[in-house]
């Protein structure tokens, strides 16, 4: 729900500029490996430079950038250059020009009229800034307000040298929640620690999970405050009445329902003019002209505790985890609890990478076979559900993997490793394929180095000619049925990286944009896609077959579920929209976010469908989405674990709007 503006910008290291003063030096850090890094430094009264390059998985910034300050500490000129995330060439200039502050990046122009707004390009600064401001608070370039919170001094002890610390709190209004800062007496930032990443001071690494687990603390009385105030304990009892009720299992709709609803659980479904039994109840809520169903499942996420309002006012009440730290494990019980807000974590999946240049972000990096077993025994104890591989994992690695797994009976999903097809991953054990590109990539045989960007790049080159109706394609689904394999698409994904190029809105946030707060509108417009404008065709064709095959895997009867991969409840609706696009009906696409998320988890015997006997774990919608799919964000009402949440109110307590 934020903008993710509060990072150290990612610059290239070797700009050699004399008088080089106070130079600063960082390392970027996942997983406790030093994967990037880069310095800053002062050259000049009003002068200043940072480089820094990382590598995420062959993918990763690499920017050289210059500031100038004016006298009393705003940027009034900035220049970058390098590559992007993507490796795409990336250029970025701001100058104020007259009384217009003008930025240009990749050559897309934008200006606005400078009344001394700051343009946040260095957290040093902006803090400095800050600290100056009246109520601690500034303006800043392109649109909205910054301004700081409670500080929290820490003294710690590394390799025998007395630390001293401050954690500033920063607001990105309208959001209610902090990101955090680590800086010196100096005011010079020390560290920007995120779950899955961090940027700290070179050679105090060590603090990294330090650092976090104070923020973590720090987060605390907020996350109480918010379940306090956009939820209510549901009454003993209840009626929901004339509300046209879908049945998941058989995806049809039952007209003019009433549920009755007692202790958090359901106990009776009847129709509203039946004369056979009389339901009475302390509260009754007349939804005529509404439509009920189970919560959406959202099957591929990779769960912050910060996700919770945004996916519970999109009617999610259930999602996957499908790789996260062992941190996830206590969100998912504290909302169990009913102490976090959150959708439940129903199926929470270990994450399994082998040590290596391109490995993954988080999870468990192995660097045998031995500890990858031991990995697999080791998520069971703790109760994970499945076990998700990642590309590093050595082909002859996945039936032992497997094997091991399915004795717990773990269900086995992820990305095909490098240098292996789907068909032999399938063949190797694998239940569930995460991702269509890997789909495609099986047609391409086991040369491709999917640890990098290449499983990415090759299906965007040549997914657009692969014949769908080929028998490889035919004796691959037939492969797909007979072993009862899931497909996770995260069809979202592949749009933005393949059917959303510079300029256009990001696809997920495109229904949505009214609901934003002003000041994050601009962010809503792709600045840096994925391919350019020469690969614009074939991209856009790539696309277009993956929307086919999508149905053409449904039509074989192969059991898909929804997931995002990101974006939280926006994503998973475009996601379902993207389904009914690709030909899907969309009752059975609902079915398909519900039922068969349920199935593929194992617990459809309790979620997934409005049953008496059940948690009462529904969503009332103001629409009909087996007409109209999109009606799927007009929710009014989500109830979950004994608790009634108010989407109007979860959304307007991060800022945003509502459809009414």
């Amino acid at each position: 729900m934020r903008r993710i503006i509060f990072c150290l910008i990612s610059f290239f290291t070797g700009l050699a500029v004399s008088a080089q003063r106070d130079t600063i030096s960082y390392s970027y850090v996942v997983k406790g490996k030093i994967t990037g890094g880069g310095k800053d430094w002062q050259a000049g009264a009003n002068e200043y430079y940072s480089t820094f390059q990382f590598n995420d998985r062959g993918r990763g910034d690499s920017i050289i950038s210059v500031f100038r300050t004016d006298d009393e500490g705003r940027i009034i000129s900035h220049q970058a250059t390098g590559v992007d995330y993507y490796k795409n060439p990336y250029q970025k200039t701001f100058a104020i020009t007259g009384d217009s502050a003008v930025w240009i990046t990749n050559g897309e122009r934008n200006s606005k009229k400078y009344t001394n707004q700051f343009y946040p390009t260095d957290n040093s600064l902006l803090i400095k800034w800050l600290l100056k401001q009246a109520g601690k608070r500034t303006e800043i370039i392109p649109d909205g307000f910054i301004r700081l919170g409670d500080s929290l001094e820490k003294n710690f002890i590394v390799n025998g040298e007395r630390l001293h610390l401050k954690m500033i709190s920063i607001y990105d209004e309208p959001s209610p929640l902090p990101s955090y800062l680590w800086v010196t007496d100096d005011l010079h930032v020390f560290a920007d620690v995120r779950s899955w990443k961090a940027t700290i001071k070179t050679g105090y690494e060590s603090l990294v999970d330090t650092l976090l687990a104070l923020q973590e603390l720090a987060t605390e009385p907020y996350y109480a405050d918010e379940l306090k105030k956009n939820s209510k304990h549901l009454p003993k009892q209840m009626l929901l009445t004339h509300v046209s009720l879908f049945d998941t299992e058989t995806a049809t709709v039952r007209q003019d329902m009433t549920i009755e609803v007692t202790g958090g659980r359901i106990t009776a479904i009847v129709n509203s003019s039946a004369t056979g039994k009389t339901l009475e109840a302390d509260t009754v809520i007349d939804c005529t002209g509404k439509f009920l169903m189970p919560g959406l499942w959202d099957m591929h996420g990779h769960y912050q505790k910060d996700d919770g309002s945004a996916y519970l006012a999109g009617g999610v009440t259930h999602v996957r985890d499908m790789g996260n730290g062992i941190v996830t494990l206590t969100y998912k019980q504290q909302i169990e609890k009913n102490i976090l807000l959150g959708p439940d974590l129903t199926n929470v999946l270990g994450f399994i990478d082998k040590e290596d240049p391109f490995q993954a972000p988080t999870g468990k990096i192995v660097k045998s076979l031995e500890e990858a077993i031991k990995a697999v025994d080791e998520y069971h104890r703790l109760g994970y559900h499945g076990i998700k591989l990642y590309s590093a994992i050595k082909p002859d690695w996945v039936a032992p993997i497997a094997a091991k797994a399915h004795k717990f009976n773990m269900r086995v999903a992820g990305h095909v490793p490098a240098f292996m097809t789907a068909e032999q991953a399938i063949k190797a054990g694998y239940d569930e394929l995460t991702h269509m590109n890997f789909v495609f990539l099986n047609f391409m045989g086991d040369t491709i180095d999917t640890r990098t960007p290449s499983r990415f790049r090759a299906v965007g080159d040549y997914g657009g000619s692969l014949d769908l109706k080929s028998e490889k394609v035919n004796s691959f689904i037939r492969l797909m049925k007979s072993n009862h394999i899931t497909l996770d698409a995260t069809m979202t994904v592949w749009q933005n990286m393949f059917d959303e190029f510079k300029g256009d809105t990001i696809g997920y946030l495109k229904p949505v944009i009214s609901w934003l707060p002003k000041e994050w509108i601009s962010y809503s417009v792709v600045r840096n896609p994925f391919g350019n404008e020469v690969q614009q065709p074939q991209y856009r064709s790539a696309f277009k077959n993956m929307l086919k095959m999508l149905k053409l895997l449904y039509d074989n009867g192969i059991l898909l579920v929804a997931g995002t991969d990101g974006g939280a409840a926006n994503a998973l609706h475009h996601e379902l929209e993207l389904y009914v696009q690709a030909g899907i009906p969309p009752n059975q696409v609902l079915k398909i976010a519900t039922f068969n998320a349920a199935k593929c988890s194992k617990v459809q015997n309790v979620y997934g469908s409005v049953k008496v006997g059940r948690p009462a774990d529904f969503i009332i919608i103001n629409g009909n989405p087996v007409k109209d799919i999109s009606d799927v964000r007009k929710v009014e009402l989500v109830i979950k674990n004994n608790l009634l949440f108010q989407p109007k109110e979860l959304l307007a307590s991060q800022g945003w709007k509502y459809y009414y």
